[in-house]
């Protein structure tokens, strides 16, 4: 009898998949495939040892066709045909992940969880976070954003509640928020200062404490569960011209050939807390990661070293150091003054 020794949940993390799935057969051969949909995206033929195929790896393959195609979740089906047998899981949505969840939790956990690890955010007046998180099908989610914002005039600081449209898909959904301090403070028509949104989805909450401080470095990256996560920085950066290329002699000429010449930043940023240190160690180990420049523009980037001592104690002052370059050979543009210094013209008193 051919029978798939693996049953997952409806909904189940990719990091929950075991490293070995066996299938039990009389047959001299089984052919197992992975499927989503109609696309076959892996199929290979296993020889049973005393009436066990073992299919190894099943997560990376899985895991591997979500993050090259950028997609959070896909339903996916095991199939096994021997000349006389079929058998077949059924089909079951796997949600990719990084982080080490737990087997049965799966829909427990896209219940109350946005897809982060961080339980709150600090985040600039003048930037932009994106919060994802999954509706499941046929449920209903009241949606609506509570702002905490000290008008003009007023002693305390007062909270205000703003609606949002309700949520409900007939299929697993991935849904992203993006949080714009300045874009709360229109939609409120309050003349004050906001210090602190709260964006409510269904059972979800999140909590965005606003600050005045405008980052020196913004990354655009792909977070645990593949989904788009920014990182704002206060930080000191070294850029750093390192030289690696050959010379040849000709006639007495020498020139340059093979250079790999390029540029290497070192970036040293501020006190953190140790929830926010650990958090933005876990993004810079992504594949995926791109520098916003000042013009707007994305420019992909890779992660060169990391350096990451993170303490728990109550006075530890907490940052971590990593080195990046671009991932393309280029040499950016002279780089702008700081605003802090020099900033002010120079005039010659005495002449």
């Amino acid at each position: 009898m051919l029978t798939i020794r693996y049953s997952p949940q409806d909904f189940s993390f990719t990091s929950s998949i075991p490293d070995r799935i066996d299938i039990s057969t009389d047959a001299a051969s089984v052919i197992v495939a992975v499927q989503t949909g109609t696309s076959i995206i892996f199929e290979t033929e296993l020889f049973p040892y005393n009436k066990i195929a073992s299919l190894y790896d099943l997560r990376s393959i899985i895991e591997d066709f979500l993050a090259e195609r950028r997609l959070t979740h896909a339903n996916f089906v095991i199939t096994a045909d021997s000349d006389t047998e079929e058998a077949m899981t059924p089909e079951r949505t796997f949600i990719y992940s990084r982080l080490n969840i737990p087997y049965w939790s799966g829909a427990v956990y896209i219940q109350h969880h946005f897809l982060t690890t961080l339980s709150s955010f600090v985040l600039p007046r003048n930037a932009v976070q994106c919060i994802s998180f999954l509706a499941l099908p046929n449920k209903t989610l009241t949606c609506y954003t509570e702002c905490l914002i000290h008008a003009v005039g007023e002693p305390t600081p007062r909270v205000v509640r703003l609606e949002e449209n309700p949520i409900n898909y007939t299929a697993l959904r991935l849904c992203a928020v993006n949080i714009m301090p300045e874009q709360y403070l229109q939609r409120l028509k309050i003349n004050g200062k906001l210090l602190q949104v709260t964006v409510h989805r269904g059972d979800l909450a999140k909590t965005f404490y606003i600050t005045d401080r405008t980052p020196n470095l913004t990354l655009t990256v792909r977070n645990e569960f593949n989904c788009i996560e920014f990182i704002h920085l206060n930080c000191v950066t070294k850029r750093k011209l390192a030289l690696d290329r050959s010379t040849a002699t000709c006639l007495g000429l020498t020139t340059f050939y093979d250079d790999k010449s390029a540029y290497e930043h070192e970036v040293e940023s501020s006190m953190l807390s140790f929830e926010q240190a650990n958090h933005i160690s876990q993004l810079l180990l992504t594949n995926e990661i791109y520098i916003n420049e000042q013009s707007g523009v994305q420019l992909p980037i890779v992660i060169t070293d990391l350096t990451s001592e993170v303490s728990d104690a109550d006075n530890a002052t907490n940052s971590i150091k990593f080195k990046w370059k671009y991932a393309k050979q280029r040499f950016p543009a002279a780089s702008k003054l700081p605003l802090n210094i020099f900033d002010t013209p120079f005039h010659r008193t005495f002449d």
